[in-house]
C-alpha cells in the first residue's frame, strides 16, 4: 500500500469512436454538457467543445486541476504555481496548472524537466485516472487492465478504448459517468460492489473490524520510528497521497494535509476511506469514536495543536490510543512495551500547557451503526 497512488495521471485524450457517430453522440452531447456547466470542460474561443479533437497533456492538466481544486486553491495561488512549475517544455498559459498538478502528484514528466505537453494519452491511461479517482481496489486492475475495467464498471463504451487515444467526447463520458454513477447498461444509477461510499480500498464494506484490518496492513507499510514531517531529511514531510476529501477536513482547521502531522492523518484516513469518496462530517458525540477517525487537538481560542488518527473506540475511562505522525519528526504507533502512550482521554489533553479539547471527524457512512467492538483492540503485539 505505501507506494499508492503516486499514480502520474498522465493521460490526456484523443481518439475516434469505432461506432457510427450518431449512436454515440447523444450521449457525447449530454455528458460534455454536464462538464461544462460544472466547469470542468471549456470550449475553444468559439464555444464549440470539439467533441471529436484529442487533448494534449498540457490540457490534461487544466481538466485534473479543475476535478481536484474544490477550493479554489489554483485560482487563489496561480502565481505560486506557475513559480513551482518543474518543467521546462511547458507553454506559459499552462504552466500554472502543470505546477499543480506536479505538486499534488496528479501527473509528472518524462525525465530531464519534459513534460511532454503536446503529447495525446492512450485509452487505459485515461481509464487509469478516473478508476483511481473512484477509489477502485488496486488489487482488481492494472495499467495494463485498465480499459477492461472501465468497460466492467460501465464507465465507457468498449469502442472507445480501442485506438491509440481518446477523444474530448470519449473523455467526457468517462468523466460523466464516473461522477454520476451512471451505468448505461441497465439505465440507472448503480453502486459497483468494492467501490465508491460505503467501501475501504480493499474493495471490502465499512465496518470497524475492517478499518482495523487496514490500520494493521498500514502499520507494516508505515512503520513506528519512520522518518516524517521535517525539513531535516528531504523527501520526507510531504503527503504523496491524492486526499481530496481528507484534505477538506484538514482546510476546515486551516490544517495542511501535504505537511506535519495533518498530512499523516490526512494520508491515512485516504488509505483507508479512498481518495474522494465517503465523506466526513464532524462528530456531535466523540463518545462515539471509531478507528480510522480523525482527531483535532484544539485550544480554547480555537487554534489545532495536534492532529492523530484515531485507532480504536474509548474504554470506560474514556481513553483510547491513535497513531500520529511529525511528533518527534516521526511516525508513531502504541507498542505493548509502553502501552499508556500514544493514547487521549476523551475529557480533553493539556499537554502541559493550556487546556485542550478533543474535536473528532469521521468518514463512516451514518448508516453504518457504532458498534464499540474495537474498544482496546491497541496496542497489539508484533513480535
Amino acid at each position: 500500500m505505501k507506494r499508492i497512488f503516486t499514480l502520474l495521471l498522465c493521460a490526456a485524450l484523443t481518439l475516434s469512436l469505432a461506432v457510427p457517430a450518431l449512436a454515440v453522440q447523444s450521449e457525447q452531447e449530454t455528458a460534455a454538457a454536464w462538464l461544462k456547466e460544472n466547469g470542468i470542460l471549456t470550449g475553444d474561443q468559439n464555444g464549440n467543445l470539439n467533441l471529436g479533437s484529442g487533448l494534449t497533456r498540457a490540457e490534461l492538466a487544466v481538466i485534473l486541476t479543475r476535478l481536484s481544486d474544490d477550493t479554489g486553491d489554483m485560482g487563489r495561488n496561480a502565481a505560486y504555481y506557475r513559480t513551482i512549475c518543474p518543467f521546462t517544455d511547458v507553454p506559459e498559459w499552462a504552466m500554472p496548472y502543470a505546477g499543480y498538478c506536479a505538486e499534488k502528484k496528479l501527473m509528472a514528466g518524462y525525465g530531464n524537466k519534459q513534460f511532454g505537453p503536446n503529447d495525446p494519452v492512450t485509452p487505459a491511461a485515461a481509464c487509469t485516472v478516473m478508476l483511481r479517482y473512484l477509489d477502485c481496489p488496486a488489487n482488481q486492475w492494472s495499467y495494463a487492465t485498465a480499459c477492461d475495467k472501465a468497460v466492467e464498471l460501465g464507465l465507457i463504451p468498449a469502442d472507445a478504448t480501442t485506438g491509440p487515444s481518446i477523444t474530448r467526447g470519449n473523455i467526457s463520458i468517462l468523466i460523466y459517468r464516473a461522477l454520476n454513477g451512471i451505468n448505461p447498461g441497465n439505465g440507472a444509477d448503480t453502486t459497483v460492489p468494492g467501490v465508491g461510499d460505503g467501501y475501504l480500498t480493499n474493495g471490502k464494506p465499512i465496518t470497524e473490524e475492517n478499518v482495523l484490518e487496514l490500520l494493521r496492513e498500514i502499520e507494516k507499510d508505515w512503520p513506528n520510528g519512520t522518518v516524517w514531517g521535517t525539513h531535516n531529511t528531504p523527501g520526507t514531510h510531504k503527503n504523496e497521497v491524492l486526499s481530496t476529501e481528507s484534505g477538506r477536513i484538514m482546510r476546515s482547521y486551516h490544517v495542511s494535509n501535504t505537511y506535519g502531522c495533518g498530512a499523516y492523518a490526512s494520508m491515512v484516513s485516504s488509505l483507508i476511506f479512498g481518495n474522494a469518496t465517503n465523506c466526513g462530517y464532524k462528530l456531535d458525540d466523540i463518545s462515539k469514536l471509531r478507528p480510522g477517525d480523525i482527531v483535532f487537538v484544539v485550544s480554547p481560542d480555537g487554534k489545532v495543536g495536534h492532529v492523530v488518527l484515531s485507532l480504536e473506540s474509548p474504554n470506560a475511562e474514556g481513553r483510547f490510543h491513535y497513531t500520529d505522525g511529525n511528533s518527534g519528526e516521526a511516525i508513531w504507533w502504541p507498542d505493548k512495551d509502553h502501552a499508556n502512550l500514544r493514547s487521549y482521554s476523551l475529557t480533553g489533553f493539556s499537554g502541559g500547557r493550556i487546556p485542550h479539547h478533543l474535536e473528532v471527524w469521521s468518514r463512516y457512512p451514518e448508516n453504518v451503526p457504532y458498534t464499540g467492538s474495537s474498544v482496546e483492540a491497541w496496542p497489539i503485539d508484533n513480535s
